[in-house]
């Protein structure tokens, strides 16, 4: 009886924890995802030594760099159609079918025996990877608590560093066909995950799915005092829309001035993060390393210690989340980035007997303050657009950070060869300095707002001013 009794007030509990639960499971499935972009990223580090020297495989060092590079070129291609999928199948929908690509791009490594076919897969996992992660960050955003939705946005970031970890680890002791098929398990388990899950609520509630878009809300978020307010919010934003077609609605919102005013917000954190070299760096870890510290370190063990730097600052991200001012955290990290990355330069231009500790202390702390600037921006991709344009704002703001990745990994290796590291770090830092300048004047403070307060905040009072200006 005594047991029974037990399972009887663990039950109620229970139900009442169910809808955290469901968000858990939901960050969880959609970070899988970018678990398997860390993957995409982290794999030519160790692909391309292996290639090189397997027997059965047509190599030829010309297309290295494109087997680097093809991937981002090819996210920035994925993020072209990964709003409109978003915004028109849907959240959870367009991660599914994604996942389909994603595994077959793996699979055609797998049986690569020469560039055409590896750089076809590379394409593919590429395009997968772009279209996936504003798919991804879109539907965290949306079914998270306000008071988690932090936590819930730092968690991919988090998986994606994992994700580079595996590809070093498992890429360097497992042979690259036998890894190729290891890699394309996670979406497995991520498919069947979101099979069990619910729609966004937000954007069931967008597409005038009213009774869905409860149920899910209710789903995830619970019935407490503060979830039904914000849901009456939600309601009635969507009473009060007028007899406007949704399609000219949404093109008068992708080209109104905080519409506009917001891409340019993000276009400038993808500065910041993906030319201040961090991403670049898991693409060439060990030839970058070799190259910086000229022998004196292992560039392997260096490569796998960075990558576990990188996810331990994303551990520490996810549980600051709730209480770091995130606008205020970022621009310091710019300008500590700054100031480490010139050290650097400094350091390789003296080259100083017996200081190679002093490198490797900024190599460190280079790679976790990056890796938090890297965490902070793409948080605040799912939260400062619309939700009618959410999924397509998403996918433009997604699209330019894979354009300048791919800008950073095709011409990274050229300047650090030709003209030396020294330049290449500068050109790092000077890219920091600037973006982190502007964005200390423009980057929204959202910490702790459901996402219909951010929109009635950026969107409406502009709209007023419009309104305001044009009546005088």
């Amino acid at each position: 009886m005594t047991k029974i009794n037990i399972l009887r007030g663990i039950a109620p509990k229970f139900a009442e924890s169910a809808h955290i639960y469901r968000q858990f499971f939901g960050t969880f499935a959609s970070s899988l995802l970018s678990l398997s972009g860390g993957l995409t990223f982290g794999f030519t580090a160790v692909l391309l030594p292996q290639l090189e020297h397997d027997p059965y495989y047509q190599y030829d060092k010309a297309y290295d760099s494109w087997i680097a590079s093809i991937s981002p070129l090819a996210m920035m291609m994925g993020c072209l159609f990964s709003g409109s999928m978003s915004d028109g199948l849907g959240r959870r929908a367009g991660q599914i079918v994604l996942v389909i690509p994603f595994t077959i791009g793996w699979v055609i490594m797998g049986f690569a025996n020469g560039n055409t076919a590896m750089l076809i897969g590379r394409f593919i996992t590429g395009i997968s990877t772009g279209a996936i992660r504003p798919n991804s960050i879109v539907y965290i955003g949306e079914i998270t608590d306000p008071k988690y939705r932090a936590i819930g946005l730092f968690v991919p970031s988090l998986l994606l560093h994992i994700g580079s970890l595996m590809s070093h680890t498992v890429g360097k002791y497992v042979y690259w066909k036998t890894s190729c098929f290891i890699f394309a398990l996670p979406n497995m388990l991520c498919i069947a995950i979101l099979m069990c899950l619910m729609e966004s609520p937000l954007w069931l509630l967008s597409k005038g799915k009213i009774e869905d878009g409860i149920k899910s809300f209710r789903l995830f978020r619970g019935t407490g005092e503060a979830a039904e307010r914000e849901l009456a919010k939600v309601l009635e934003k969507t009473k009060d829309k007028s007899e406007i077609s949704a399609f000219k609605e949404s093109v008068n919102l992708i080209f109104s001035r905080p519409f506009l005013k917001s891409l340019a917000t993000i276009f400038l954190l993808f500065v910041a993060v993906q030319w201040c070299g961090i991403n670049t760096l898991t693409f060439y870890a060990q030839v970058i390393f070799e190259k910086t510290f000229a022998g004196d370190i292992d560039a392997y063990m260096l490569m796998l210690g960075t990558d576990g730097l990188r996810i331990l600052t994303a551990v520490f991200m996810c549980l600051v989340a709730k209480i770091i001012p995130r606008k205020t955290f970022f621009v310091s990290c710019c300008f500590i980035a700054t100031v480490v990355l010139i050290s650097l330069v400094v350091y390789l231009y003296l080259k100083p007997e017996g200081m190679v500790w002093v490198a490797v202390m900024c190599m460190v702390i280079y790679i976790a303050v990056a890796s938090a600037l890297t965490s902070i921006s793409w948080s605040f991709v799912a939260e400062i657009f619309p939700a009618k344009v959410r999924g397509y704002g998403s996918g433009m703001s997604s699209g330019l950070s894979f354009a300048l990745l791919f800008i950073s990994v095709k011409v990274s290796p050229e300047i650090m060869f030709r003209l030396g590291e020294q330049v290449m770090y500068a050109g790092f830092a000077a890219s920091t300095l600037i973006s982190g300048i502007i964005l200390h004047f423009i980057i929204p403070d959202t910490n702790g707002k459901s996402l219909q307060e951010i929109e009635n905040e950026m969107f409406e009072k502009e709209g007023k001013q419009t309104s305001a200006n044009t009546t005088v």
